[in-house]
C-alpha cells in the first residue's frame, strides 16, 4: 500500500475524492487531508508519504510551492496536481518540480482511478529501484574488503596503468590514505595454523588466515602507519607509508604483529619485508622483494621477520659443489657411521643455506646429491630394487617440505637406511662366501694341495677380502678351519680304525706324516699313537 495525502482548499472536493475513490483496491491508503499547502508541509515533516494529490490554487502555500517543497525535501514522494486552471505556465512549473501528473477539474472517479493506476506503476518502479539500490549497496558493503583488496593488489602488481587521478579517486572510494614520501610492503605467511583450533573443532584454514589478517589490520589501523588486506591466496599483505624513519617503525611493528598473532591465535608466522621505496608507483618492486624474502623461509625456518635488505649482501647466489659433498656422504655411508653421516649431510645442507639459492635450486641440489649417492652404491653392488622405494619416497617428499631443515632430516634418514642396506648386503654376501668356503673344506680337506689361494680362486675373490669376511663370519682363519676339520677326521679314524699314522695323515690331507703328527699334538696335546691308545683303553 502506498500512502496518500490529499490537499485542497475546498472541503467538498476533499470529501468527494476521499469517499469516492477505492483507495485499497488501487493499492493506496489515504492517510490524511489538508486544506492548504502550509498544513500539508507540516504534516509531511512529521510523516512523509508516497503520493501528494493537490490542488494548485490555495491560500498561504499553493500547489506549485508545495510541489517545490516536496521536490527539495521529500525526493521519494510523487506529486499529482488537480487544477481548474488550464494554463501553460502552471504546467511548465509543475514539470520543473517533476510532478508526475497534471489534470484538470472536474475529474471523475474513473479518471482519477486511471491516473492513480499509472502513478502506482511509477511508484512500483521507483520502489523496485530503491530495493535494488539497497541490495546493491548491501552487496557493495559486504564486498567492500574484497574490492578494496583488489585495488591494493592491483596497485602492488603494477600490471595495469592507473593515472594519479584514478589512484587518488580509488583511494578515496576505498578509504585508503598514505602519509609521507616513503613506502614499504610486507607479507605475512602462517607457518602452522593447527594450534588455532580447539580439539575436535573443524579445521577451517580460511578462518585461521582471516583471524591473522584481522589482528594485523587492527594493529596497523591503530598505528595509522598503513593498510592491510588479504590477497587471492588469503595471505595478509601490508602497505606502509611515512617519513625517513619508516624502516625502523615497520620492522618493530612487524615483530609486534607477529607476537600478537602468536599470543592470541597460537599461530606462528613468517613475515617478509620489502625494500623502502619513494613512490607509490615503486610499490610493486617492494612487494616483489617481500615475496622474495619469504622464499628464504625455506632455508632460515619459521617464526621470523625476514627483511629483504638484510639478505642483499649474501644474495650473490653461489654454487654448491654437489660432487664434493656426495663423496663425503658416500664415504660415511660405506663406513656405516651414523654420526658421521649426520655431520656430512648437515654440512651439505649448510652449504646450500650459505649459497642463498632459491627453494627450487635447493631441491635441485638435494636431488643431484641423492642421484650421486645412488650411483656410488651401484658401484658397491647394492641392489637398485632394494632402495628404489626409499629413493622414490625421498624425492617425492622433499617437494612438500616447507623448510630445508625438514629436507635435511629426510636425507639423513635416507642415507642411514642406504648404509644399513649396504652393510646387510655385504654381510649377507660375506656369509654366503664363508659357507661356500666351509663346504669347499668339507669336500676337499683330504687334498693336500688345498690352500687359501685355491679356495679364493674357487670363489673368485681376493685373498685379503676373503680372509676378512671369513674371519668375520666364522671367528677363525681359513687355515684354522681347514686344520680343525682335518684333525676332527683324523681323530675319528684313530678311534675307529687300526690304520697307521702315515696312512691317516695322507687320508686327511697331509703329505708329510711328521708335520701331521706335530700339528695333531699341538691341537690335542698328544701324538696320534698316544691318542689312539688312550681311546682304546677308554673303550
Amino acid at each position: 500500500m502506498y500512502s496518500v495525502l490529499l490537499v485542497d482548499d475546498e472541503i467538498l472536493i476533499r470529501e468527494a475524492i476521499s469517499q469516492n475513490t477505492k483507495w485499497e483496491e488501487l493499492g493506496y491508503e489515504l492517510v490524511g487531508t489538508c486544506k492548504d499547502g502550509r498544513e500539508a508541509i507540516e504534516q509531511l515533516k512529521e510523516r512523509p508519504v508516497d503520493l501528494v494529490l493537490t490542488d494548485i490554487y490555495m491560500p498561504y502555500v499553493d500547489g506549485i510551492e508545495l510541489a517545490r517543497y516536496v521536490y527539495e525535501n521529500c525526493r521519494d514522494t510523487r506529486v499529482v496536481i488537480i487544477s481548474g486552471y488550464d494554463e501553460f505556465e502552471y504546467a511548465k512549473k509543475a514539470l520543473k518540480y517533476q510532478v508526475v501528473e497534471y489534470i484538470l477539474k472536474p475529474v471523475t472517479a474513473m479518471e482519477l482511478s486511471e491516473i492513480l493506476e499509472r502513478v502506482k506503476e511509477t511508484l512500483d518502479a521507483a520502489s523496485q529501484r530503491t530495493k535494488n539500490m539497497k541490495r546493491f549497496r548491501g552487496e557493495y558493503m559486504s564486498n567492500f574488503p574484497v574490492l578494496r583488496g583488489r585495488f591494493l593488489h592491483q596497485l602492488l602488481q603494477g600490471d595495469s596503468v592507473m593515472s594519479e587521478e584514478e589512484i587518488r579517486k580509488k583511494m578515496e572510494d576505498y578509504d585508503v590514505s598514505f602519509h609521507g614520501n616513503y613506502f614499504m610492503t610486507a607479507m605475512i605467511q602462517a607457518d602452522d595454523v593447527s594450534g588455532f583450533f580447539r580439539e575436535g573443532q573443524e579445521k577451517k584454514t580460511d578462518l585461521a588466515l582471516f583471524a591473522v589478517y584481522n589482528i594485523a589490520e587492527e594493529i596497523i589501523r591503530e598505528t595509522s602507519l598503513g593498510v592491510a588486506f588479504q590477497d587471492v591466496a588469503n595471505s595478509t599483505v601490508l602497505i606502509f607509508s611515512g617519513d625517513n624513519t619508516l624502516e625502523n617503525k615497520v620492522l618493530k611493528l612487524c615483530e609486534r604483529i607477529q607476537e600478537s598473532i602468536r599470543e592470541f591465535l597460537n599461530i606462528t608466522t613468517t613475515i617478509g619485508v620489502g625494500f623502502t621505496v619513494s613512490s607509490i608507483y615503486q610499490l610493486p618492486k617492494s612487494f616483489q622483494d617481500a615475496k622474495d624474502a619469504l622464499e628464504y623461509r625455506f632455508q632460515l625456518g619459521n617464526a621470523r621477520v625476514i627483511y629483504a635488505k638484510k639478505l642483499t649482501p649474501e644474495r650473490v647466489a653461489g654454487n654448491v659443489n654437489v660432487s664434493y659433498w656426495s663423496e663425503r656422504i658416500v664415504t660415511a655411508i660405506k663406513g656405516n657411521r651414523g654420526k658421521e653421516i649426520r655431520q656430512e649431510v648437515h654440512g651439505f645442507i649448510q652449504a646450500i643455506r650459505d649459497a642463498y639459492v632459491s627453494r627450487n635450486r635447493s631441491i635441485f641440489y638435494v636431488q643431484n646429491a641423492v642421484l650421486s649417492i645412488l650411483n656410488e652404491m651401484d658401484d658397491s653392488g647394492v641392489s637398485d630394487a632394494t632402495i628404489a622405494a626409499e629413493e622414490k619416497a625421498l624425492l617425492n617428499a622433499i617437494y612438500d617440505k616447507e623448510h630445508l631443515s625438514e629436507v635435511e632430516q629426510d636425507l639423513v634418514h635416507f642415507c642411514v637406511k642406504v648404509s644399513d642396506i649396504l652393510i646387510d648386503q655385504k654381510e649377507g654376501y660375506g656369509r654366503r662366501q664363508a659357507l661356500m668356503a666351509l663346504d669347499y673344506i668339507e669336500k676337499n680337506y683330504a687334498d693336500s694341495s688345498v690352500t687359501l689361494n685355491s679356495v679364493c680362486s674357487y670363489l673368485a675373490i681376493s685373498t685379503s677380502y676373503f680372509s676378512s669376511i671369513f674371519k668375520s663370519c666364522t671367528g677363525e682363519t681359513f687355515i684354522e678351519a681347514l686344520t680343525k676339520k682335518r684333525m676332527e677326521k683324523a681323530k675319528a679314524l684313530l678311534e675307529h680304525t687300526s690304520r697307521r699314522t702315515n696312512e691317516i695323515a695322507r687320508e686327511v690331507g697331509y703329505a708329510d706324516p711328521h708335520y701331521f703328527s706335530a700339528a695333531f699334538k699341538k691341537m690335542t696335546g698328544c701324538t696320534p699313537k698316544e691318542y689312539a691308545k688312550k681311546m682304546r683303553q677308554e673303550g
